[in-house]
């Protein structure tokens, strides 16, 4: 094993210990973990640094189709270096900090915080890159795209840079992830395929991560219901993993995206994986599990979700054997059984009967517990009450898109919860009580 390979596997098994310590736990309930949830509705903060531009701030921002690679290049400059590292650099990008500065900091000359990402430590050829992107029709999303999906943004490890093959607008519709085993059952692969049909049908975003078994067999069904389905890749853009599914790629970003914070020519490796399934969850609003063993690594898309604050549905299995040991756990634990979309869209207060999911249910009864207190909408309180009115929302959300110091939030919280006008939900969100 020469040097370079040395350094780089020691850099790859730093950054999954770090960015995965909490994943490999002990097994925790979904009812504890939900406590340490954010919120799968939460939107995008303002983002008070610079919006890409054509000033040489990293090319023209195209809300709908993001930027081109030539117009891209400070960002994919950026992207190489700390790609895998978007928990310093996305906090930076927010405070105002130009990517020239930020890769000034992260250069081997600096800091020395940062890894250096296989792309950099490879010396690969920029230019070459670009021409590889191009051809590929890849969009570049800098984390200060308008174009950026929104519940994505809402992470703190959301990636400084999205590279998308596809439709650039279909990561931020109303998307549910479908995943499970690689080496599936075909009744498994059949379910799999059938809920992503009738979700997809009632204008639900199906995703997943393009890998054999369930994951394949959701973005078919997508595709067979003429829907969208979006791939996450755990790999640079220009690979697609396994290689027999290039034309089911193909078709999907006809259809959809495929996208990938990883570098070009970044091949797949198990260490990916893990950082692929946060994306899959973090772009949802809800995961769905149809068939993992114990340790399977859908259940590390699973303790992202509950991470991130979204809804974790199971279809059950069959108790002999080995193929369903995971999920029939997670549905120990406390996930909600599901037998058909039907399930997944009344859970979700969606309308299963009416026009898909752009239908949201509200509350049925009760009148709106605002004051005349709350209705000023300048005050902390009345600007939390606004807020909650579009959903449930964690309270590093509220904190993040009010802007408003933790001292404060927590003061205009107590004032409500006293006055029973916010509850906590059992995900450990916050919303209005409607009672």
């Amino acid at each position: 094993m020469n040097s370079a390979v040395r350094v780089e596997t020691r850099v790859w098994t730093a950054i999954l210990a770090i960015r995965t310590r909490s994943l490999f736990g002990p097994a925790t309930s979904l009812a504890l973990a939900s406590h340490r949830s954010g919120s799968s509705d939460v939107q995008r903060p303002a983002a008070s640094g610079p919006r890409t531009d054509e000033s040489g701030r990293g090319g023209r921002d195209d809300p709908a189709t993001g930027l081109a690679p030539r117009d891209a290049r400070v960002w994919l400059r950026l992207h190489r270096v700390g790609a895998w590292n978007p928990e310093i650099v996305t906090p930076r990008l927010l405070e105002g900090a130009a990517p020239e500065e930020i890769l000034a900091s992260l250069a081997p000359h600096g800091s020395g915080r940062v890894e250096m990402t296989p792309g950099a430590l490879g010396g690969r050829d920029l230019d070459a890159d670009l021409v590889r992107l191009e051809a590929l029709d890849v969009r570049v999303l800098p984390r200060l795209n308008s174009g950026y999906p929104e519940r994505l943004a809402a992470l703190l490890d959301a990636p400084s840079v999205l590279l998308v093959r596809g439709d650039v607008s279909s990561l931020d519709t109303f998307g549910v992830a479908i995943v499970g085993a690689r080496a599936a059952t075909q009744s498994a692969r059949q379910t799999a395929r059938r809920l992503a049909r009738e979700l997809a049908s009632r204008d639900v975003t199906i995703i997943s991560g393009l890998a054999r078994g369930v994951d394949a067999a959701a973005h078919r069904g997508a595709l067979e219901a003429g829907g969208r389905t979006i791939g996450v890749l755990a790999c640079g853009p220009d690979r697609i993993y396994p290689p027999e599914h290039r034309e089911l790629a193909r078709e999907i970003c006809e259809r959809g995206a495929i996208v990938s914070e990883m570098p070009v020519g970044t091949p797949p490796r198990r260490a990916h994986f893990p950082l692929r399934n946060r994306l899959i969850s973090g772009l949802s609003v809800a995961v769905i599990v149809v068939e993992a063993r114990r340790r399977s690594g859908s259940l590390i898309t699973v303790r992202h979700a509950l991470n991130q604050g979204r809804e974790v549905f199971v279809v059950p299995g069959s108790v002999e054997g080995p193929f369903a040991a995971g999920t029939n756990q997670l549905l120990r634990e406390g996930a909600r059984p599901i037998r058909n979309a039907r399930d997944v869209l009344e859970d979700l207060g969606l309308d299963a009967f009416g026009s898909g999911a752009a239908g949201v249910a509200r509350p049925s009864s009760g009148c709106e517990p605002v004051s005349a207190a709350d209705s000023e909408s300048d005050s902390p309180v009345g600007r939390v009450v606004s807020l909650l009115k579009e959903g449930p929302l964690s309270r590093d959300a509220l904190s993040v898109r009010l802007a408003l110091d933790p001292g404060t939030l927590a003061q205009a919280l107590l004032e409500l919860e006293l006055a029973n006008r916010v509850v906590q939900d059992r995900d450990g969100r916050l919303q209005l009580n409607w009672a």
